[in-house]
């Protein structure tokens, strides 16, 4: 490459012609002219970059999309979908209702005595701790609760009469002990 012999070489390009000592320039290892830098005339219109001999700088929008380039009304959002809000408050209701069902089953109250297991204990506590041989219909209440100490009444037809049968917890075995009817 050859320059116009008005014009310095680039700093990519090997100096043309030869160098002060009279001989032609050659390659040599290890060897780089130091760059010739030329500053370009200004230019008219919006400035291209930063001033000579000031590096780095701050934030200087001079092309697309810069900080307030678009006005306001111009920019386009995207309307956001309902559908994770409308599925959220379907999965709350529902569990909301489970929990209801499970409550009213009495999943919450905790260890209770099973009412038919019951009834027959205290039919055959009955029979054969009292010497009742004619006992029927024995009714106790359901979800009487595991906890010592707890006491309630049972009705049973003993010999053809109703009767009472106090029932207390002793212990969360569950043991409880029958009283006579009354």
């Amino acid at each position: 490459m050859t320059q116009p012999p008005n014009q310095q070489p680039q700093w990519w390009q090997p100096p043309s012609g030869p160098p002060s000592g009279g001989q032609p320039a050659q390659w040599q290892p290890g060897y780089s002219p130091a760059p010739q830098y030329q500053q370009a005339p200004p230019q008219p219109g919006p400035p291209q970059g930063p001033p000579p001999g000031h590096f780095g700088g701050g934030f200087q929008p001079v092309q697309y999309g810069g900080l307030g380039a678009f006005p306001e009304d111009i920019r386009v959002t995207k309307k956001k979908s309902k559908k994770p809000l409308v599925f959220g408050a379907i999965g709350v209701i529902v569990l909301l209702g489970a929990g209801a069902v499970a409550w009213l089953l009495g999943a919450f109250s905790g260890d209770t005595l099973e009412q038919n297991s019951l009834q027959d204990g205290v039919s055959q506590v009955l029979k054969e701790s009292y010497g009742e041989q004619d006992v029927k219909n024995v009714s106790c209440p359901s979800g009487q609760s595991i906890k010592t100490g707890t006491t309630f009444d049972c009705s049973a037809q003993v010999a053809g009469q109703p009767k009472q049968v106090t029932v207390r917890v002793l212990n969360d075995s569950p043991e409880y002990e029958v009283g006579a009817p009354h």
